[in-house]
């Protein structure tokens, strides 16, 4: 029996190479994105910024993120990705050193780092037009989990180079560092994809499932995200975004305030989450094998991440590792929900030309549903009558609400799955 050969799960180098490119260009991304978060206990500590005004400058990263991601979608279905992906990195890399030279500035603070959040808007779409024109349906599934280990795997980078910059220098040289990582990456992509269009035509008929892209108008495009339950996602992926992004940001002040760690600490504790992270992408991959759903998927893993916000409330104050613990298992939970419906859920619209634009739709709720949500967790925090209890609190209604759509959105994306394979 004939067995094709593959390289590492992909049907021939130059696919590995272009994955490892997206790979390496995403999780440059998130080196200059989370760097904020890691300085913020000082920032804090030292009387530089507010916990309202640290919560403004992240929520105009995410809301610029989001409201990119609606436009990038739709640019990254037309026009090219290789462009897009070096201007996103490029342009983040110069912002964050922008911030070097202009840290005493609060306004220049939050104009930079909005400017951050819009061109890191132009990395993700692109990259899953890619997924869904150069890979066949076999790599897709593949190149979907393995690009969500960016995501962990960055946050670690991020926390460590950041980590040690502050052990060494001033905390703005760490805008510094972290911009010279991501400036490295846009250049390393932009060497590493220069055959990127050549292939596509040399290789497109070679391909067993060659990719069908039709230009649909905007109003088959709605018509086709309402037949699949996009709309009502919209709510389960927004809270999603918070206890994966806005959680993660605020564990080092947590572990600052509530048990006095000291910054270094707090970050060495923080910088155990993606360590652990990285399961969800697997563990959510090997779930809907036998589900079969990405949908119901997604809500097992919001149950599972309300038990662990019940004993965080309950518990999570009176132990750090305990907390530590929890928020853990809650991030990985929402790793394993990213993976569904950011990454696979986006893939099943490639016959219809649209895998960018809906990539970058569902991202963009994603993030202004975090920026939103996060703005209201810096007014709980500033509340003196409020306490972490409080936000602990929101973030498990919130959770509840996900379960709730997810489960309504399960039944309808079943029927979208069983009419587009007939």
């Amino acid at each position: 029996m004939h067995m094709e050969h593959t390289y590492w799960g992909y049907r021939s180098k130059y696919n590995i190479q272009l994955f490892l490119s997206c790979w390496v260009a995403y999780f440059s991304t998130y080196i200059c994105r989370l760097n904020f978060s890691v300085v913020m206990p000082e920032l804090n500590k030292n009387g530089i910024l507010s916990e309202t005004q640290m919560a403004a400058v992240s929520s105009a990263f995410f809301i610029c993120y989001g409201i990119g991601q609606l436009f990038s979608g739709r640019l990254g279905d037309q026009y090219s990705p290789r462009i897009m992906v070096f201007i996103g990195t490029s342009v983040s890399a110069l912002s964050n050193i922008g911030i070097f030279f202009f840290h005493t500035s609060y306004t220049a603070l939050l104009l930079l780092w909005a400017i951050n959040g819009i061109v890191q808007s132009l990395v993700w779409s692109p990259i899953l037009r890619i997924a869904g024109d150069y890979f066949d349906n076999r790599e897709k599934e593949k190149f979907g989990s393995d690009i969500s280990t960016t995501v962990p795997l960055g946050t670690l980078a991020s926390y460590g180079v950041s980590l040690i910059t502050l052990m060494l220098l001033p905390w703005h040289y760490t805008f510094l560092t972290c911009g010279i990582c991501t400036l490295t990456a846009s250049l390393f992509w932009m060497n590493e994809t220069k055959k990127l269009h050549l292939y596509k035509n040399e290789e497109a008929d070679k391909n067993q499932n060659p990719s069908k892209r039709t230009e649909i108008l905007w109003k088959d495009f709605i018509k086709i995200s309402f037949a699949a339950g996009i709309f009502i996602l919209f709510i389960p992926i927004a809270i999603q975004g918070t206890l994966k992004d806005s959680v993660t940001q605020w564990l080092p002040t947590l572990f600052e305030d509530c048990f006095q760690l000291g910054t270094d600490n707090s970050i060495l504790f923080t910088m155990i989450l993606p360590i652990v992270n990285v399961i969800g992408a697997y563990l959510s991959k090997a779930l809907n094998k036998h589900i079969r759903n990405e949908l119901k998927t997604s809500a097992v893993f919001f149950v599972i991440s309300m038990f662990f916000l019940i004993l965080l409330l309950f518990s999570g104050l009176k132990n750090s590792l305990l907390a530590l613990l929890c928020i853990a298992a809650i991030t990985t939970c929402m790793y394993a929900i990213n993976v569904m419906l950011i990454t696979m859920v986006p893939l099943y619209f490639n016959q219809y030309g649209c895998v960018s634009t809906m990539g970058g739709l569902l991202n963009a709720s994603a993030y202004i549903g975090c920026g939103l949500l996060n703005l209201a967790a810096g007014k709980v925090l500033k509340n003196e009558a409020a306490s972490w209890n409080t936000l602990f609190i929101f973030w498990l209604l919130l959770c509840i609400i996900a379960i709730l759509f997810t489960c309504i959105c399960a039944v309808i994306w079943k029927k979208f799955k069983i009419k587009q394979t007939a």
